[in-house]
C-alpha cells in the first residue's frame, strides 16, 4: 500500500510541477517526458539517479530491439534512422546503436542536464533541458532531445 501511495504522490507532484513549472503550452511530448519521468523514478524520491537514468535507458533500448541482437538496427526504429539524433549516437558510424553507444550518449545526456551538478536529476531539471534543446530543433522535429531512438520504440 505504502509502495502505491508513494507512485501516486509522485504522479500527483509531477502533474502539479507543469502547472508552476513556466513553460510553452503543454505538449503531448511534454507529458511523455513526465510519464517517463515518473517511470524511471524508481524509489519515488522525485530524482533520478544516474543509475536510474541509465537503467530506463537500457529498458527502453531493450524494447526497441525487436530481435533481441543487442543492436538497434535501422529498420527497428524506421523514420528516426534518418534523424540528427540517431546519427550522433551511432559514435562508431555503422547505421546502428549498440547498447554501448547509448549508454555513452545517456551519460552525456544526464550530465548535460544537471545544471546544479548535484549528481541527480529533477523533473525541473529535466524539463528545463528538454524546453531549451526542443526551441532549438529543427522544424522536421528530428533531433529528439534527450531521447535516443530506443525512447520512441513505444
Amino acid at each position: 500500500m505504502e509502495g502505491h501511495l508513494a507512485k501516486l504522490l509522485t504522479s500527483v507532484a509531477a502533474a502539479l510541477l507543469t502547472l508552476i513549472v513556466p513553460l510553452q503550452p503543454l505538449h503531448a511530448e511534454m507529458l511523455e517526458v513526465e510519464v517517463s519521468f515518473v517511470k524511471a523514478d524508481t524509489n519515488g524520491d522525485l530524482y533520478l539517479s544516474k543509475s536510474e537514468f541509465l537503467t530506463f535507458a537500457i529498458m527502453q533500448f531493450d524494447m526497441t530491439d525487436g530481435n533481441g541482437d543487442g543492436i538497434i538496427q535501422k529498420e527497428e526504429v524506421g523514420e528516426l534512422a534518418s534523424g540528427e539524433e540517431f546519427k550522433d549516437n551511432d559514435s562508431d558510424g555503422d547505421g546502428a546503436l549498440s547498447l554501448d553507444e547509448v549508454v555513452t550518449e545517456k551519460l552525456r545526456d544526464f550530465n548535460h542536464a544537471d545544471a546544479n551538478r548535484d549528481g541527480k536529476l529533477s523533473l525541473i531539471e529535466v524539463l528545463e533541458t528538454y524546453q531549451r534543446q526542443a526551441s532549438a530543433e529543427p522544424e522536421d522535429g528530428q533531433n529528439r532531445p534527450m531521447e535516443t531512438p530506443a525512447d520512441s520504440g513505444r
